[in-house]
């Protein structure tokens, strides 16, 4: 067999036994409770802080960053989202492929016309509606639950991330 023949046939082999099967993979939902530029030790990180001037930052222990020291502008604010792609059906007949996202939490207070962005005492509430999340939510309502029965159990004010458990 000629070197060019063993050659092909060692890559391909070597190809073959290194490809793995493709399989889902679970992911941790995080918003974080402190951060370098919103430190939980000066300000409270569960509420927008009113401002009374300009963060002040000095540098770390280490010299190799500046942190604030004072005035901590701003907020954590966090939000879970969905991604997803395909094609869609416009009025007209056309398809055209999109690549859109949602939002999963904060949807309660997006619907009443509130930013969906929430602090992390809420993010990170479990949720406590009697059973797990039904179909319909979150717009579990009077109107749905003729639709959805299950929805009667869910909590319509949740606002907190889907999915989290406990450690």
């Amino acid at each position: 067999m000629p070197s060019s023949a063993l050659r092909k046939l060692f890559h391909t082999s070597l190809l073959v036994s290194l490809t793995t099967i493709a399989s889902a993979q679970s992911f941790r939902v995080q918003c974080p409770t402190s951060t370098v530029t919103h430190p939980a030790t000066l300000t409270n990180v569960n509420a927008e802080p009113a401002y009374t001037g300009p963060t002040t930052y000095s540098t770390d222990a280490t010299g190799q960053y500046f942190k604030p020291s004072s005035n901590v502008n701003g907020a954590i604010k966090c939000q879970q989202i969905s991604g997803g792609d395909g094609y869609a059906t416009m009025g007209d007949g056309t398809q055209t492929y999109m690549f859109s996202f949602g939002p999963l939490s904060g949807v309660p207070d997006i619907a009443a016309g509130k930013p969906g962005t929430q602090f992390p005492n809420v993010f990170n509430t479990l949720y406590a509606g009697a059973g797990p999340v039904q179909p319909g939510f979150p717009n579990c309502d009077s109107n749905t639950s003729a639709t959805y029965p299950n929805c009667a159990s869910a909590d319509p004010t949740y606002n907190g991330a889907i999915g989290l458990t406990p450690d």
